[in-house]
């Protein structure tokens, strides 16, 4: 599994593909205009993970409520904001390939993650927390 094999993939499905000034994969969605994909050569894991803005004037505690909802109904996307970085949302999800693993998979759940993620954040943000 290597960055060069995943951009040739995914320029191969039609998506906008490009590297960050870090060097890490970034794809457009139709849902997501940033998904990054980074490997994990050691743990045999692809991450997609997209980032959202939050709006400052709402407070750390409503942001976790909002985030905690989000994950006690869905499993295939995680949701977290941190102390640190408490304007920024994050909704990530891992994939194996430890015995290999096919392209239809690897852009698949890809699709899937970004379908998802953008759907569940607009159905759940009741309290307009996502810019």
């Amino acid at each position: 599994m290597t960055t060069e094999r995943l951009v040739a993939l995914f320029k191969r499905a039609y998506f906008s593909v490009s590297l960050d000034e870090d060097g890490d994969l970034c794809v457009g969605t139709d849902d997501i205009r940033r998904v990054f994909v980074i490997i994990y050569e050691d743990y045999k894991l692809l991450r997609y993970f997209a980032l959202f803005g939050l709006w400052e004037k709402a407070s750390l505690e409503s942001k976790r409520a909002f985030v905690n909802k989000m994950n006690d109904k869905f499993n295939f996307v995680r949701f977290s904001v941190f102390e640190d970085h408490p304007n920024v949302l994050v909704a990530d999800y891992y994939l194996p390939f430890e015995e290999g693993i096919p392209a239809f998979q690897i852009v698949s759940a890809l699709r899937l993650f970004s379908r998802l993620a953008y759907r569940i954040l607009r159905e759940y943000d009741e309290d307009d927390l996502v810019k």
